[in-house]
């Protein structure tokens, strides 16, 4: 008979660990890849593995034949029986976007060749900023071990989809292609500039304390009082509830790990 235990794959302090910028008051971006034999962390929005899922903070593996549970055995702990598959190490870095500016995503401390790979079907930047509502997303690079080997100096997206998401390859999307290019063996970082938000929360609160500063030197207390300005509605708060769960499930995945 198989029993059933549950294994924290991932804990705060330990293998794994995801720097998951989610707030109140900011959009996010979130690095998105998969390997030519399926390997990946897909976009925040997806079902399956999404940031609603506790595979997001990891890096999900499928083994091979008829016993993967027996493909890496290095990795044997970290075999979930519901996906029939790994949920490796891995650390995310993600921005939280809150006003015109550049950022970076990156993805590191994953075991890249652990399957012999050597080429992404896709690489991209998910997003929860609503498409087609003036946001431009321009200067996009990626670099592989710290070197840029691509960049889109005009980045095209879906006005008519729900979220922007940057594309560098999509094997599925001609319009994108394919990588081609380098494949990392430490780590792989997007930078991007968004412009369409104006000065967003960060800019409200350096305003609202340089006002209350002002106030406060010349002696009006009332002045000081009532200069708060708030931070502007996002209209995101359901997806920092839902991005929320991911931050939840990262202290600690619990996998369900099935022995004979």
């Amino acid at each position: 008979m198989k029993k059933s235990r549950m294994i924290a794959v991932i804990a705060a302090a330990a293998v794994s660990a995801s720097v998951l910028a989610v707030s109140a008051g900011a959009y996010n971006a979130y690095i998105g890849l998969q390997t030519q034999t399926y390997s990946f962390r897909n976009a925040w929005t997806e079902g399956s593995y999404g940031a609603a899922t506790p595979y997001f903070n990891g890096w999900v593996v499928w083994g091979d034949g008829d016993s993967p549970e027996e493909s890496f055995p290095e990795y044997e702990d970290n075999f979930d029986y519901d996906i029939n598959g790994y949920v490796l190490p891995a650390k995310y870095t993600d921005a939280a976007i809150d006003a015109d500016g550049t950022y970076t995503v990156k993805a590191e401390g994953i075991d890249w060749d652990l399957k012999g790979e050597t080429d992404f079907n896709l690489v991209f930047v998910s997003t929860d900023l609503p498409a087609g509502e003036g946001i431009v997303i321009k200067d996009a690079s990626v670099a592989v071990d710290g070197t840029v080997v691509k960049t889109l100096d005009t980045v095209t997206y879906d006005e008519t989809a729900q979220y922007i998401e940057i594309d560098f390859a999509n094997i599925w999307n001609p319009d994108v292609g394919a990588w081609g290019l380098a494949f990392p063996t430490s780590d792989v970082a997007i930078t991007f500039t968004v412009e369409g938000l104006g000065g967003g929360a960060a800019a409200a609160a350096v305003e609202e304390t340089a006002a209350e500063t002002t106030a406060a030197a010349t002696g009006d207390v009332a002045a000081a009082t009532t200069s708060s300005k708030g931070s502007p509605d996002t209209g995101v708060a359901d997806v920092a509830a839902v991005a929320g769960l991911a931050i939840a499930a990262g202290a600690g995945i619990a996998l369900t790990r099935k022995r004979k």
